[in-house]
């Protein structure tokens, strides 16, 4: 029988044939569920007359966000095979490994791929080769227990990790987290290679409409949600600092009706800012590659934080259904509410394993469990709190500097816009706390705002917390997951002149 996960996206497309599914802008047309069923068939008949079948490495490699991209993918899992799907840009890195990593029969793009020795195919002659065939039914040869893809990590900490995840896993991922948005449009702003690729499956399956904008402007997606109307969308945390700092959509997005967020920490005064602002529902996820979604803060949890309980806003919420979460202190040991330790996590949905990893995925699944590297505490009421990634750290005379809290109160200064922290090497204490900030509209970039945000850090903190390097900078470069990019951060931070100063 056929992976549920793929059967009940078929039987979606065939039950909602005359809606509208899939646009892509004012200017170009819609596929209706019945067109988007007839592409996928072609598509699946051509990836197979090209090699293509179950258990089959198939990598799809664009320029960009392309709905065509989610095309190949239905059409992938159709017929069973191992996608990894990368949507290419200035922060992608690591392709030739992953290329090669991936041990791919065909690699499809629309750009320019490194030579791995894996047979290559145009996506555009892909599409005309499909549009050429005849329609014909293609049956679902996924399995629940077949690899459905390896989604690769942004290397920020090291080469990147092949995440793989089977069609049963998948399906948990979709139908065991609840409280799924009702509007009818969904507004995909974020690389369709993770996460809202998934999520734009789930609207399709709903019976709902896609519509992808590709790239994000702060008033290109005002003018698509007032287009559109009933919109929702997952936003990154930079996207949100950028659509509150343009007056053109600062104060509200007219059509914008639910908002998830999540992918990296958000500052929880810039968040309180919007949730106040605009007239919509919020919603956040805690999650990662390797488990899907973890933890959730709910719309009523936003209420309450904005109305009295605004500690809610620097949670990550309370674990979603069907997931088991643990603080663990190094040995294992299960720690009590208010303690630090490393988050663990177990559900239906983690993943396989990491790809062709072994000792890497039995450091990290242990008895059914995931360590997910993450530095968290329970709070009241169930809430988990993140405090930082294990290996997000700066060492510092031989103490454990943690970023996230020196972000936050970073962030708190008035001509701080965004923060980053990353260590660099020093001759004196090991390592230093470095500091990469964004300015806030009308500030000036000068030391002595540095100055006065550092000593914030010093108050909120201690002494050995306050950076002793600082750059301004226009933005925060960002991972194709639209995380911090830690690991150039670390590059430009490194390559700076290292002043001389006294030892503490």
């Amino acid at each position: 029988m056929g992976a549920r996960y793929v059967t009940e996206l078929i039987g979606a497309l065939e039950r909602y044939g005359e809606r509208p599914a899939i646009g892509a802008g004012a200017g170009a047309g819609v596929l209706r569920f019945r067109e988007v069923l007839d592409a996928v068939y072609r598509l699946a008949g051509a990836l197979e007359e090209a090699g293509v079948g179950r258990g089959t490495g198939l990598a799809c490699v664009t320029g960009g966000n392309r709905p065509e991209a989610l095309l190949v993918r239905l059409a992938a899992h159709v017929l069973g095979a191992r996608l990894t799907q990368v949507v290419g840009g200035p922060a992608v890195h690591g392709m030739e490994f992953i290329l090669r990593d991936c041990r791919p029969g065909l690699v499809v793009h629309d750009v320019p791929v490194p030579e791995t020795g894996a047979r290559r195919l145009g996506l555009d002659g892909l599409l005309a080769a499909a549009s050429a065939r005849e329609p014909a039914e293609v049956p679902v040869r996924a399995r629940e227990e077949d690899l459905a893809r390896v989604m690769y990590t942004g290397g920020t900490t090291g080469r990147p990790k092949g995440v793989a995840s089977t069609f049963g896993s998948l399906a948990a991922r979709d139908s065991g987290r609840g409280a799924r948005w009702t509007e009818p449009v969904y507004l995909s702003v974020t690389t369709l290679a993770q996460r809202s690729g998934g999520r734009c499956l789930e609207q399709l399956r709903a019976g709902g409409r896609v519509e992808i904008l590709d790239p994000f402007e702060p008033r290109e997606f005002a003018a698509a949600c007032r287009r559109l109307g009933r919109v929702s969308t997952y936003l990154t945390p930079p996207m949100l600092y950028r659509l509150l700092d343009d007056p053109a959509t600062s104060a509200g997005i007219p059509g914008l009706e639910a908002v998830s967020y999540g992918a990296s920490p958000v500052l929880p005064g810039r968040l309180r800012e919007a949730v106040t602002r605009w007239d919509a529902r919020w919603r956040q996820g805690y999650g990662m590659n390797e488990a899907a979604v973890i933890c959730r803060l709910t719309p009523a949890d936003h209420e309450a934080a904005v109305s009295g309980r605004p500690e809610l806003l620097a949670s990550a919420g309370r674990p979603a259904a069907g997931v088991e979460v643990q603080v663990r202190d190094d040995r294992g040991a299960v720690l009590a509410a208010g303690r630090r330790g490393e988050v663990w996590v177990r559900s239906e949905s983690v993943m396989a394993g990491y790809w062709n990893q072994p000792d890497l995925t039995a450091e990290v699944l242990r008895g059914g469990w995931l360590r997910t590297g993450d530095i968290g505490h329970f709070g009241d009421g169930g809430y988990l709190y993140l405090d930082d990634r294990v290996k997000d750290i700066v060492i510092v005379n031989g103490a454990n500097i943690y970023c996230l809290p020196v972000e936050a109160s970073l962030g708190r200064h008035p001509a701080v816009a965004q923060a980053a922290v990353v260590g660099r090497p020093s001759t004196l204490t090991g390592e230093e706390v470095c500091a990469f900030l964004v300015p806030a509209p009308g500030f000036e970039p000068t030391g002595a705002a540095a100055d006065g945000a550092c000593g914030l850090v010093e108050r909120d903190l201690a002494p050995a917390h306050r950076p002793t390097a600082v750059f301004w900078t226009r933005e925060i470069p960002l991972t194709a997951r639209g995380k911090p990019d830690k690991r150039l951060l670390r590059e430009r931070a490194a390559a700076a002149p290292l002043p001389p100063r006294r030892a503490p």
